[in-house]
């Protein structure tokens, strides 16, 4: 008994940090998300509306869109990480020195999101390194991020820029951790390096990939930092992916109940989509 008790003293802080921390906001921001929670309104008493925010969310264009731009995103941004990460992570298991090459490779996932988005600008800027390395090969200066059909895609390659290192990182091990004996046993039975790759070492990487992809999609679906800094959102509504268009809704029109219910959706498909790639991967 006195065994338990001394288990729950230790357990109990803990438990008070995680009802503080994320508990407590998860339940208060479901009350503001049904209810008119704007703070325009001159009155303290924010009235009961149940799922009228939802409803709302569904016929906002604006939101739709933001959806729509937060998939792009994401796709843009995957197909672009993945083959870079594990091209990386494959000519890093091959490395002897590799040991001497991880810690700058890390580094850009180290840095600042903020860092990362104003080094973007300086980067993509009209007189900036990119421009002028694409005008050595005679191209013409390009608006990187005050176009809009480029500007979105200069905040994926800046957000690649920062996390393909995870996904190297998360694959190197992988691949580091597969048993030499099998990939040995494949070349004594004639497999190419080719063969290897594809029938040996890609199957035995599937649930270290749903991991890493996982992460991923989780992180870019709530973008934030590199659309504020580089686009704001723009030129027009370019780059307002979904976690942008709230804070605006919710810190700049002050609809604090419209913009929790936007969160709140963006929660429910996020979970959908998980659960859903879970079993595509057959990750337990």
């Amino acid at each position: 008994m006195r065994e338990r008790r001394t288990a729950y003293m230790f357990v109990l802080p803990a438990l008070i940090l995680l009802i503080a921390a994320v508990i407590f906001p998860m339940v208060f921001s479901i009350n503001v998300a049904l209810r008119k929670y704007d703070l325009r309104l001159p009155t303290e008493d924010y009235p009961f509306i149940g799922i009228d925010n939802f409803l709302r969310a569904a016929r906002d264009k604006y939101f739709l869109n933001s959806l729509l731009i937060t998939l792009q995103f994401v796709v843009m941004g995957i197909a672009l990480q993945f083959p870079i990460g594990l091209g990386v992570a494959v000519l890093l298991s091959r490395f002897r020195w590799r040991r001497y090459v991880l810690p700058a490779i890390a580094i850009p996932v180290l840095t600042p999101p903020i860092v990362a988005g104003y080094m973007g600008i300086i980067l993509f800027h009209p007189d900036g390194v990119v421009n002028y390395f694409l005008s050595l090969f005679g191209a013409s200066k390009i608006p990187w991020y005050s176009r809009p059909d480029t500007a979105l895609i200069t905040c994926v390659l800046i957000d690649t820029w920062q996390w393909y290192p995870f996904i190297t990182l998360i694959l190197l091990a992988g691949i580091l951790s597969i048993p030499p004996e099998y990939i040995e046993a494949a070349r004594i039975d004639g497999a190419s390096e080719r063969s290897i790759f594809r029938h040996v070492i890609l199957p035995m990487l599937r649930g270290v990939i749903a991991v890493a992809l996982i992460f991923r999609m989780l992180e870019m679906l709530r973008v934030f930092d590199v659309i504020y800094i580089v686009t704001y959102g723009g030129p027009g509504t370019a780059t307002q992916v979904t976690n942008f268009y709230g804070y605006l809704v919710g810190f700049h029109y002050w609809d604090l109940g419209y913009a929790a219910a936007m969160g709140w959706i963006l929660v429910i498909i996020l979970s959908i989509l998980v659960t859903y790639y879970m079993r595509a991967f057959r990750v337990s």
